[in-house]
Formats: C-alpha cells, sequence, structure tokens
C-alpha cells in the first residue's frame, strides 16, 4: 500500500497508538565541525535530504522552535543508521561520540508499529517510505500534537530493531537526565566492544 505524500486532514488517534518509554536510548553524534551538537540537543536546522522524520518546513533553514533529535535502543543500531551510506564506522571524524541515557520522565510517543498508519490512511511501509513523504506526516504530527507527544516509536530500515525520533516536546517538557549513563569518543577504547558488536551483526567495516 502506498503512502500518500499530504497526510489527511486529521488524524485517528487510540490509546494504543501512545507508547510510554523510559529505557535506555543511544545516539551517535558528532562533537567537532559546523555539524557539532550536544548530547541532549535536538537539531533546529532542516528539513535534511535523507532524513527520515525531520518535522522542519521546508525549504531547509534554521526553525528555532521546531527540532529532531534521532535515537536507537541499542547501540548497535545506532551506529548503523548513522554510517548506513557507506557502511564504513569512521571512528575518527568530526569527534565522532556515543551516548546512552535514561529519559528523566517516561516519554509519550506516537507508535508507527501499531495499526496506526493504516487508520489514517497509510501502511506500516512509511517507516521505510520514500523520505520526503515521512517527513511531510512528521511535520503534521509534530504541528498537531507536538504538545502532547514527545515523538515517534518507529523500525529500523537496517535491521528492524526499534528507533526513537524525539521532537520539540522532549526539550520543552524536561526530559533529558543531568548526564549521561554511557559516554565515549569513538575513537576511545571504552568503544572498542560496541563497534565491534556493530561491525558483527551489520556486517559493517571501521576505520
Amino acid at each position: 500500500m502506498k503512502v500518500p505524500a499530504t497526510p489527511p486532514a486529521a488524524f485517528v488517534f487510540e490509546t494504543a497508538h501512545r507508547r510510554s518509554f523510559q529505557s535506555a536510548l543511544w545516539r551517535v553524534f558528532r562533537t567537532e565541525g559546523s555539524h557539532a551538537l550536544a548530547w541532549n540537543e535536538l537539531r533546529r536546522y532542516g528539513p535534511v535530504p535523507g532524513m527520515r522524520f525531520d518535522p522542519h518546513p521546508p525549504p531547509a533553514d534554521m526553525h528555532a522552535d521546531i527540532g529532531v533529535l534521532y535515537a536507537a535502543t541499542t547501540p548497535h543500531a545506532a551506529l548503523g543508521e548513522v554510517y548506513q551510506t557507506t557502511r564504513v564506522i569512521d571512528r575518527s571524524v568530526g569527534g565522532a561520540t556515543v551516548v546512552a541515557w535514561i529519559p528523566s520522565r517516561p516519554l509519550v510517543l506516537l507508535d508507527l508499529t501499531t495499526n496506526w498508519p493504516v487508520l489514517n490512511g497509510a501502511a506500516a511501509s512509511m517507516m521505510m517510505d520514500d523520505k520526503h513523504t515521512t517527513q511531510a506526516w512528521a511535520r503534521a504530527i509534530d504541528e498537531r500534537h507536538g504538545d502532547d507527544l514527545d515523538g515517534l516509536y518507529h523500525r529500523s530500515s537496517i535491521n528492524d530493531e526499534p528507533l526513537v525520533t524525539l521532537f520539540r516536546r522532549a526539550e520543552q517538557v524536561a526530559s533529558f537526565p543531568s548526564r549521561v549513563s554511557f559516554s565515549a569518543l569513538l575513537s576511545d577504547t571504552l568503544a572498542d566492544e560496541l563497534v565491534a558488536q556493530a561491525k558483527k551483526r551489520l556486517g559493517y567495516r571501521s576505520l
């Protein structure tokens, strides 16, 4: 079933479509260069081509009140998502860092693994669909329900593991703890086992 490029005028929601989430999240991000961010900072520039659920309206620009943060529920899924284009984990570029944290409150997420997509005229394939289409849906979700939803719960197109995409409410209604549970530069020996597991599970190489 094809996912419509334009979402419906109003969304159907049931209680089961909202997932409460307070488990560990993993993120790989750059700490050096023009695209550097803090571990708990949402990206305000967008939409970026190729990023599935950017909620920013086009054309790409800075948006003070709109942001996105992509996270995973396992470290190898986080690495798989970030390095999927080349399938090579470059441990030295951009001060690449891996962090893990547990949200300081239960996140309220729209669960795209439920029947929510099909009830709203789409399909489960929206988690893997054309990026322009999924960005339009993310934008509509955030615009209409960003005051009561922290983001999306969905599946990775790489290995089908759960992913979490956070929107503005995750920052506005504080959900980030004061410190992370784990943090290491990918170039550090602390990250050796995480990279090794990602290579084994995903078939990636590393530099």
